[in-house]
């Protein structure tokens, strides 16, 4: 009888090594994109308040330095980030045009404050897309590219466009008057939230059965379509259908901020989604799976 080649056994334990490596990998790109999500949000109030207190409204002013501290304590934790998911230059960008934004919005006009701290936001957002792919999130299977797109760059855009009008809208109701440029924006962005929430319901049925649900259930423990509804009928009544706002500013953020907020609660369940179905690589070993992975036999770079 022939002895068994004792060769097999390290490759066998490199594969396994390289499916734990990637799920480490996968796992410090879900990290790094939550932190970068949080960092949006802040950046996101810091434009609301801004765009309030420009205005003349300096209500504001006293959630100002919260909002100041805690993108500061963010942009820290970026510092730990693997180069291979966000590079020093890439990161620097950020933290550059944070502090410009940060010592000169006072010296700023309401235009110039909303696209400054717009374009920091959509540049963020693309990092954000970016890390998805080099942390290999997506091209695991159709039903986790359905639920990284949705969450890390379709649902963005609705939390996006929802504070944006916030923004805005703060902004003219402190003034109690629109410039038709400004009110023409309300409008766009007001149309836009309505044909999200429509894509958003549309495209329910393309995620699994168990993740749908898993969303569904979200949607009402937020109370999305209340805060949603309540925000879309405020904009049209007071900034789309007239140019004389008969709401305070701090009652438009307030509701702009509710819905802001349930938005984020779809985004993390349906991040945890992603969470459980990550290394599918790792999972066969768990189970016994003889067999390594296809096209997953890499290495990838770790810090």
């Amino acid at each position: 009888m022939k002895k068994p080649v004792a060769m097999n056994q390290p490759e066998l334990s490199l594969t396994i090594r390289e499916a734990y490596q990637q799920h480490l990998f996968r796992q410090q790109g879900i990290m790094l994109c939550k932190q970068l999500i949080s960092l949006v949000i802040e950046i996101q109030k810091h434009r609301g308040c801004t765009l309030a207190i420009l205005s003349g409204d300096h209500f504001f002013e006293t959630q100002l330095y919260g909002i100041q501290r805690d993108i500061t304590d963010k942009l820290r934790q970026l510092d730990t980030a693997p180069s291979a998911l966000l590079q020093a230059s890439d990161r620097d960008q950020i933290i550059q045009e944070w502090v410009c934004l940060r010592r000169l919005w006072r010296k700023d006009t309401v235009q110039e404050n909303f696209l400054l701290h717009s374009n920091l936001i959509a540049g963020l957002l693309k990092t954000i897309w970016q890390v998805t792919h080099r942390a290999r999130l997506t091209g695991i299977s159709e039903t986790q590219d359905t639920l990284v797109t949705f969450c890390m760059r379709d649902w963005l855009h609705m939390i996006e466009t929802s504070a944006q009008a916030r923004g805005l809208a703060t902004h003219v109701a402190v003034c109690r008057s629109a410039r038709s440029d400004i009110r023409s924006r309300i409008r766009f962005l007001y149309e836009q939230m309505r044909a999200l929430d429509r894509t958003f319901i549309e495209h329910l049925d393309d995620f699994e059965a168990r993740h749908s649900t898993r969303i569904k259930e979200a949607t009402e423990r937020a109370d999305y379509r209340q805060q949603l509804d309540t925000f879309l009928k405020q904009l049209s009544l007071h900034f789309c259908e007239t140019d004389k706002p008969n709401i305070d500013a701090d009652s438009i953020y307030t509701l702009g901020s509710h819905l802001v907020s349930a938005c984020q609660i779809v985004l993390l369940a349906a991040i945890k989604l992603i969470e459980k179905t990550l290394s599918p690589e790792l999972a066969a070993w768990v189970d016994g799976d003889d067999h390594p992975p296809e096209n997953d036999s890499t290495i990838l770079p770790m810090d």
